[in-house]
């Protein structure tokens, strides 16, 4: 089950922040990595700043002083990640994002499988939701196509923003909004700039009449991700990160 709460993209600090968020105490380092384990959450694996490389893998297994992670088939790109001088290691515990750079990494071959190794780290960052990124696009830049019911001809939205957690949406039927809170709705796709698609299934989580800078009146509805493939959770992490190294001055 994807975590719906918590988007792995890599978040920027302040020196005041990365201090508040900071984590360093050994035992609570690895007890918190040990709950990942436990629970099976996603961890995103950022490798290679300017070719803005990740993988979306999973812990294996713990040892005393570090831990392994599942590495992907294709060799070329296991040896990317080992030689890449920046790495980052994203996941969620609790409802939180946890995030740290990786300082080493080891590819072996074990159980039969390609793993990584990784020593503890030092030290980990963890980010409540509330303090969570969201991608606010320009208006009209993205669109998303809904189709309420089986058979009826599909409805297209503006996105204002996005998150691994879910998305906004603005609709013109201000009055007669045709998505209510509580709906669920499957398939539905994100449509990019270069004509491929992000597809998953919503369920609304609330509608508010909003009006905008120009007067007109729209309504904002807020839905979030109940299911989302590892394959679409991986292209969406890749959009958002661009985006966000777009938008920096």
């Amino acid at each position: 089950m994807i975590n719906p709460d918590v988007a792995l993209t890599i978040e920027s600090f302040t020196p005041d922040e990365e201090h508040a968020f900071r984590i360093d105490a050994p035992m609570a380092v690895r007890g918190i990595l040990r709950d990942i384990a436990r629970h099976g959450e996603r961890v995103a694996l950022y490798y290679g700043a300017r070719e803005g490389g990740v993988i979306v893998t999973v812990i294996l297994d713990m040892e005393a002083g570090g831990f392994w992670l599942d590495a992907t088939r294709d060799a070329e790109v296991n040896q990317r990640i080992v030689e890449s001088p920046e790495k980052f290691f994203v996941s969620a515990h609790l409802q939180a994002k946890i995030q740290f750079p990786v300082k080493q990494l080891e590819l072996q071959r074990r159980e039969d499988t390609n793993q990584f190794y990784l020593p503890f780290p030092e030290y980990l960052t963890r980010l409540q939701r509330r303090d969570f990124f969201r991608l606010y696009l320009p208006p009209g830049l993205l669109k998303c196509q809904v189709e309420p019911d089986i058979g009826q001809e599909p409805l297209r939205f503006a996105v204002r923003d996005i998150s691994e957690g879910g998305v906004a949406l603005y609709s013109e039927r201000a009055e007669d909004s045709p998505l209510k809170p509580g709906d669920q709705i499957q398939d539905c796709r994100l449509i990019l700039e270069d004509g491929s698609e992000i597809v998953f299934d919503i369920q609304v989580r609330h509608s508010a009449l909003t009006r905008m800078p120009s007067g007109e009146e729209l309504t904002l509805i807020g839905c979030r991700f109940i299911t989302l493939s590892s394959r679409m959770a991986m292209q969406l992490q890749r959009y958002i990160t661009r985006r966000q190294r777009e938008q920096l001055p």
